[in-house]
């Protein structure tokens, strides 16, 4: 067994104090690892793998989806992407066809369970909480945290501009 000892534990303590989590004991055999110190699992579904980069001491937990077969899929450094989440690229209807845009997710991000995102960016320092939906390709950069069951939309959404 390997011990997650918490990656983003070290990086966020000057950040905030409800950042800290607590390590969890995994299965080594469950996980890949990169020659970058990605963890990834080996039942998550990574769809256009060469369009996914994770770079690097970033963690993917089991029943993940990142479908990189629609659009880049960028992940910043020390990243928990927990167990569940679906990442998506944001699509957008244009006059003739649509066009799927890549995602940026930034550095020490923590994605709660069972979460999606399918925004076209993400900053870093941010805790997205269990069961959240974060939607939107314009005007939808998160910089703070998101509580647990919450959707998140960007205001062109919102309002009906899209």
């Amino acid at each position: 067994t390997i011990i997650f000892k918490g990656v983003w534990q070290l990086n966020w303590k000057c950040f905030t104090c409800k950042m800290e989590q607590q390590d969890i004991t995994y299965d080594k055999s469950e996980y890949i690892e990169t020659a970058s110190g990605n963890k990834v699992s080996r039942s998550c579904v990574l769809c256009g793998s060469q369009n996914i980069v994770l770079n690097g001491k970033t963690i993917v937990q089991s029943g993940c989806i990142i479908r990189g077969d629609l659009a880049n899929i960028n992940v910043g450094r020390q990243c928990l992407i927990s167990k569940g989440t679906v990442i998506t690229p944001p699509f957008r209807k244009l006059p003739h066809g649509g066009a799927f845009y890549p995602i940026h997710i930034g550095d020490h991000i923590i994605v709660g369970e069972n979460s999606i995102i399918n925004a076209q960016a993400i900053g870093s320092y941010v805790q997205i909480g269990k069961n959240c939906i974060i939607v939107g390709y314009h005007a939808s950069f998160v910089q703070e945290g998101v509580a647990d069951i919450s959707i998140a939309v960007s205001l062109l959404c919102a309002e009906g501009l899209l």
